[in-house]
This record gives structure tokens, sequence and C-alpha cells, in this order.
């Protein structure tokens, strides 16, 4: 602050205690050196977060919160969190992005490919659905004679949300595959960009079932969406539904149930011009809302008027 003399502090903040510590004190010295500050959420939790703290620390939330010039989140329905303690006009909406450094990919989805590609990315956690897809998976398995192929990338970690253990999660996992070895394809975690764009050109069926509390906006979505997959996800996390519009570019079923997500899978399996739609709309989505080029410029919309 005293070398660069900022006009404006950004701060993306944390949804965690001793996290927010660090952002809050960030806040209190750019503050008290009579600097504006713009805040950034990127998950969808902290007033929740704040509502399960102590006392003390709820009043360092509100003196902080109630200093900054602007706060941040990632879409409409999440506005409400910094209205809780700013005045509606300081509250922006500004939706993540991606970019692929590789486009060089020629991949026609439209072919005549007799296996429908189902992909799951993401971390392995329980809240993020995975044993939800995989008992939709014992589902749909009995019910097609069409061929299909389930791909899941991704790693394992501990899961806080519901406390299953590093080791209760591989074991659990390793039974799914074991008991699907025959449409289930385990390919570990994807390091190299261009893996996992070719994983998601190659794909028919995007499906990412998250109920992970602190869900914000995905960005494996908008990566499937910028490769023109068709998304089944979940409604009321983070703002996955202002992101996959129901019946346009996807589908959208209710958390933790196996149920629909079967069915929504069994649908597109079954309509190949359904999927192709969707998948039309997602690419379509994805320019018009969540390139680098569109981020930047909602970017610069904000701080004319911070």
């Amino acid at each position: 602050l005293l070398s660069k003399k900022p006009d404006i502090v950004y701060i993306p903040i944390s949804q965690n205690k001793l996290a927010y510590l660090r952002d809050g004190i960030f806040i209190a010295i750019s503050k008290i050196m009579d600097k504006k500050v713009l805040i950034h959420l990127h998950g969808s939790y902290f007033l929740d977060f704040y509502k399960g703290l102590g006392k003390f620390y709820k009043k360092f939330i509100d003196l902080t919160i109630k200093s900054v010039d602007g706060a941040i989140v990632l879409g409409q329905k999440l506005r409400y969190i910094f209205e809780h303690w700013l005045p509606a006009e300081k509250v922006f909406v500004l939706p993540n992005f991606i970019e692929w450094n590789l486009r060089s990919y020629n991949f026609d989805r439209n072919k005549n490919n007799k296996v429908t590609n189902i992909t799951y990315l993401g971390n392995l956690l329980e809240s993020k659905g995975i044993f939800d897809l995989l008992e939709a998976i014992k589902i749909v398995k009995a019910s097609v004679d069409s061929k299909f192929i389930v791909n899941i990338a991704g790693q394992f970690s501990n899961d806080s949300t519901t406390g299953l253990s590093l080791e209760e999660h591989m074991i659990r996992f390793k039974s799914y595959l074991i008991e699907l070895a025959d449409v289930v394809n385990y390919i570990g975690e994807i390091r190299e960009e261009k893996d996992k764009y070719e994983l998601l050109k190659n794909t028919d069926i995007f499906v990412f079932p998250s109920w992970y509390r602190v869900e914000g906006q995905p960005l494996v979505i908008l990566e499937a969406m910028s490769c023109g997959c068709p998304i089944i996800s979940t409604r009321d996390v983070g703002v996955i539904d202002e992101t996959v519009i129901d019946g346009v570019n996807g589908i959208l079923i209710e958390k933790r149930n196996v149920n629909q997500l079967a069915d929504a899978i069994l649908m597109l399996i079954r309509d190949k011009e359904m999927r192709i739609k969707m998948g039309r709309e997602s690419e379509k989505r994805f320019y018009e809302l969540y390139t680098a080029g569109k981020h930047i410029e909602k970017f610069k919309e904000i701080i004319k008027v911070l």
C-alpha cells in the first residue's frame, strides 16, 4: 500500500475462520490508509459461515464488511449474502470464466457414434455427487439396451461436508468400480489441460450432481459448456441454476435424488437430438457469458462505478 499507492484494493475473501482473519485485517489496514476496497466471494457459504461464529468474531466481520466500497458475488441469487451488510448498489455480480490455451481440436460430436460417452470431472467427494452418480448408473444400466460408458476423472480427498475419510471414500468407490466394471472407466486425475479438453470434447453428456455446501460456480461446468456438452447438475447449489438453464442447455435435478439423476441420464441417452441441441446451447451460452473477455468487460464496469 505504501509503495504501490493503489486507488483500489481488490481482496478475494475466504469462508473460514483463520483465513478470513487475514482478509479482514487486509480490509482494515486498507481502509485506515483511506483506500477503496473491493471484495470478491468465489463461493456461496459466507453468510452461513458468519452465522455459526461467536459474538466477537461476528463483530469483526460486521466492522470490516460494512467498511468496504463494493462486494462481488458469482450470481444474482447470491447478492443477499452481502446485502446483509451493504446497500444493494454496492453488491455486484461477476460470473466465473475459463479460457483454454488449446483450440486445435476438431471433433464432430454429431458423428454416428454408437456408444454414448458420459463424463464426471471433479474431486471425488461424496458431496460432489460421485456416489449419487454411481447409484444412478446402476438404474441406467438396468434400463437401457444401448451402449454407454461413464468416464470418471478426478482425485480423492477428505470430505469435510460428510466426514467420510479418504480411505473410506476410496474403499467405497472401488466397490462401485468392481460392480460396474463394464460401464465405468476410472481415468484418475487429469493434470494436462489438453487431456481434459479432449475428454470433454468427446463427451456426450456431462454430469456433476454436486450438493457441496460451499459450492459457487463450478469451473468444470463452464469447461464442459465451452466444449458443447449438455449438463446434468443440481438446482439450489451455488449458482449452478443460473449457469445451467433447465431444459435449455441441460437438466437440473434435486440434490441427492438418485432417481431423478437416473431419469435425466436416461432421457439424454435415449434422445440424441435433445442432447445435441442442449450441447449447442451450452456452447452458445458459454461464449455469451463466461469467456475471459466477457469477465474483463464486466470487471471494468464494476471498477468504473466503485
